[in-house]
């Protein structure tokens, strides 16, 4: 009997460490590979104002939005404009923010020909977080091989 409520027990703890919570805020894989297929596909179009609306609250008190589109246009001096993308990676991690406050990420890592390079030699990573009751872009950046192989 006590051995069939500790099976139990385990079986309940198990199920519920399968979603990604972290506390109290789910992020949905599904709807979090969405958002950042089209925050992609927003950069590659160069819809600087779609992007910037599917940034979370705390970015956006940082950065004007009439800051946003030329800001990107100095980021990508460094590996050049997305042309196209293609979903290489998914991970989670968890972001800290600057007061000490956690929040649960999906992490997509995606590869781009762009202005200055084939596909392959640049990537881009989006990170989703959730906001209240969505998901938002939390942070997002560039990463380009500069020797070994790039990912598969």
């Amino acid at each position: 009997m006590k051995a069939g409520i500790f099976v139990g027990v385990l079986l309940v703890l198990a199920v519920a460490g399968c979603g990604h919570r972290t506390n109290g805020s789910f992020i949905d894989p599904g709807a979090a590979q969405k958002l950042g297929d089209s925050f992609m596909s927003d950069l590659v179009a160069h819809r600087t104002d779609a992007a910037f609306d599917k940034m979370e609250p705390e970015f956006t008190k940082m950065v004007n939005r009439s800051d946003f589109g030329p800001e990107l246009e100095k980021l990508f001096q460094y590996c050049g404009w997305p042309l196209d993308s293609e979903l290489k990676q998914v991970g989670t991690g968890t972001k800290v923010y600057g007061d000490g406050h956690t929040s649960p990420i999906r992490k997509f890592t995606y590869a781009a020909a762009t202005n200055q390079h084939p596909k392959g030699q640049c990537y881009f990573s989006v990170d989703v977080a959730p906001s209240g009751n969505t998901l938002r872009v939390t942070t997002f950046g560039l990463l380009k091989v500069i020797s070994g192989n790039p990912l598969p």
